[in-house]
């Protein structure tokens, strides 16, 4: 080998080094970047773009999938659409009862607040493989996804439950399958208040090491 050629394998080396830092640097600042998402309530104005809804969107479907039966269903609504479905959901039969009236303010809140709305369900299917536990699971880790996704954007998510009678009332009117599984909604916007400073849990709570040894993660 001659010294031109140590010389193109030492700068070979060295420049493959130099991406590997590179690398390096640029999946600790995404990380960083991701341990730093919160949940935000309320979220205003603006929200995300088309082309950023389109890559949060594509990101529900990075979840692990066993079967690749691809369980989510989701449904946006967005601008005027937000005031017609409150609309429709309020002006339902079930929705005229006392005890349901008294939520319409609620209701109100959770479907116009946030610039996007996502109205999140499971399609649950029958399969050898992939039981109903697993179908939500995956559905979770879809909206997981774009929770994380909509932060990395500049954006801010809030998961929020739609616990019956808003169950039923949504399914009714925006016409999910009997078999949809009703996961909440999911909000999108730019959160109006700072982020909560609330600590997060310690990890040694939640994880440990087996067989139990002295060595701590």
């Amino acid at each position: 080998m001659t010294s031109l050629d140590h010389k193109a394998e030492a700068s070979a080396a060295s420049a493959g080094l130099a991406a590997s830092m590179v690398g390096e640097g640029v999946a600790a600042d995404a990380l960083s970047a991701l341990l730093a998402r919160r949940s935000a309530w309320p979220l205003a104005e603006p929200g995300p773009t088309d082309a950023a809804l389109a890559r949060i969107l594509d990101a529900a479907a990075c979840a692990p999938d066993h079967a690749g039966l691809r369980p989510w269903q989701f449904q946006l609504v967005r601008g005027a659409a937000r005031h017609e479905l409150l609309r429709q959901v309020l002006a339902q039969p079930q929705a005229q009862v006392p005890e349901v009236r008294e939520l319409h303010g609620k209701y109100t809140a959770k479907l116009t607040t946030a610039p996007v709305v996502i109205v999140l369900a499971a399609r649950i299917v029958p399969h050898p493989k992939a039981p109903e536990f697993e179908q939500l699971l995956t559905c979770g880790a879809a909206v997981m996804n774009m929770l994380n996704a909509a932060h990395l954007l500049g954006y801010a998510g809030f998961w929020s439950s739609t616990p019956e009678p808003l169950d039923g009332l949504l399914r009714s009117v925006m016409g999910f399958a009997p078999q949809d599984h009703m996961l909440g909604l999911l909000n999108l916007g730019t959160p109006v208040n700072p982020p909560s400073r609330q600590p997060r849990p310690v990890r040694a709570t939640y994880a440990r090491e087996w067989p139990p040894s002295a060595h701590s993660i």
